[in-house]
C-alpha cells in the first residue's frame, strides 16, 4: 500500500513507533527512523533504538535509514525533513510516536514534570507538522501540485478524555487533537491530509497501568497497531482528513470530535441575556437524561 513513498516515523526505536516503521517497510515504503532513545521519562539519549529498528527492516528486505534527534527541537525537524529529501528526494508522510511519562497528581506535580511532557509531545507535534508542512507548501506550489497527497498522522492517545495522575499527558493529547483538526483545515488545499489516532496496546508506557494488569502480547500487543497509521499514510485514504482512528486488540473506532451535545435556547433580543438563576431553573431542561457527573473520583 505504500510503494514508492518515503516515510518518516518519529519515536521508532521501539514499541509502537517501531511495529509501524517495519510495516510501513512491509508495505513498500522507505522509512527515515528517528528516536532519541531516552527512557520512559525522558532521560538519557541512545542511538541504539533507531539503529536497532534500520536493521530489523533492511533483515525484511527493506530500506531505512536511522536520523537521531529531539523532535521538540524547530532546527532538527527542519533539518530531519531536509536530510530526508536529500537521501531520497521526497516526503510522503510523517508520523509522530515520540513521547514519555512523568506521572503525578495534579496537585503534586512540578512545573518540570508539566513543562517536560507537553514539550515532548505537544511541541513536538507542531514541531513536526510546521517542518514538513512547509516543505510540502513550498514544493505543491512549485510543482503546481503533488502526483499523490501527502499524509501527516499525529498520535494522540484516550488518555485526552482524561486520566488521573496523568494531567500533563492528557492535556498535550488533547492539545495534539486540536492541532490536527486545525492543520487538516489549512493544508488540504497543498493536498495534505491530515489524521489523527488513538492507539492503546502493551508498551513500555502502559505495562505499569491498572487497565493493563492482565492483558498479554497476543490480545492487545504493539504489532496490532500499525494497520491504521499504514492505511492513513496509503492511497486508499484519499478522501480521509481530519479524522481520529481509535484501535486497540481487535476494536477499530471513529472518535468524535467536541460538539454540542444538546442545546436549551432564549431570544436574547427579546428575553434578555441568560442569567446563572435561570440556568438553574432550566437546569432540567439542558441536562435531562445526560449524565453531569461524569465519574466519581475516589479520593
Amino acid at each position: 500500500m505504500l510503494e514508492n513513498t518515503v516515510q518518516i516515523v518519529c519515536g521508532a526505536g521501539g514499541g509502537l513507533g517501531e511495529e509501524t516503521a517495519v510495516a510501513m517497510a512491509d508495505h513498500g515504503a522507505t522509512v527515515v527512523v528517528n528516536d532519541l532513545g531516552v527512557a520512559v521519562d525522558g532521560e538519557g539519549t541512545d542511538p541504539e533504538p533507531a539503529a536497532s529498528t534500520v536493521e530489523r527492516i533492511e533483515e525484511r528486505g527493506g530500506e531505512a535509514m536511522a536520523h537521531f534527534g529531539d523532535v521538540s527541537d524547530l532546527e532538527y525537524t527542519e533539518q530531519l525533513v531536509a536530510d530526508t529529501v536529500d537521501a531520497y528526494g521526497a516526503v510522503h508522510g510523517d508520523i509522530n510516536f515520540a513521547g514519555i511519562l512523568r506521572d503525578s497528581m495534579v496537585f503534586n506535580m512540578d512545573e518540570a514534570e508539566w513543562d517536560a511532557v507537553v514539550n515532548v509531545h505537544l511541541k513536538g507535534h507542531f514541531s513536526l507538522v510546521r517542518a514538513v508542512s512547509r516543505h510540502w507548501r513550498e514544493r505543491s506550489k512549485a510543482e503546481g501540485g503533488f502526483d499523490r497527497q501527502r499524509s501527516l498522522t499525529c498520535v494522540s492517545s484516550g488518555v485526552a478524555a482524561g486520566n488521573a495522575g496523568q494531567s500533563n499527558y492528557s492535556a498535550a493529547k488533547a492539545g495534539i487533537l486540536g492541532l490536527m483538526r486545525t492543520a487538516a483545515r489549512e493544508l488540504h488545499q497543498y493536498d495534505v491530509r491530515v489524521n489523527a489516532m488513538w492507539p492503546t496496546a502493551l508498551t513500555r508506557m502502559t505495562e505499569d497501568l491498572p487497565d493493563m494488569e492482565g492483558v498479554d502480547e497476543d490480545s492487545m500487543g504493539p504489532q496490532l497497531v500499525p494497520a491504521v497509521p499504514v492505511f492513513l499514510a496509503s492511497e486508499a485514504a484519499t478522501d480521509v482528513n481530519g479524522v481520529t482512528l481509535a484501535i486497540a486488540g481487535g476494536n477499530l473506532s471513529i472518535v468524535s470530535d467536541p460538539e454540542r451535545e444538546r442545546t436549551i435556547s432564549k431570544d436574547v433580543a427579546t428575553e434578555g441575556r441568560w442569567t446563572p438563576e435561570e440556568i438553574e431553573t432550566r437546569w432540567d431542561e439542558l441536562t435531562d437524561g445526560f449524565e453531569t457527573m461524569r465519574m466519581d473520583p475516589g479520593y
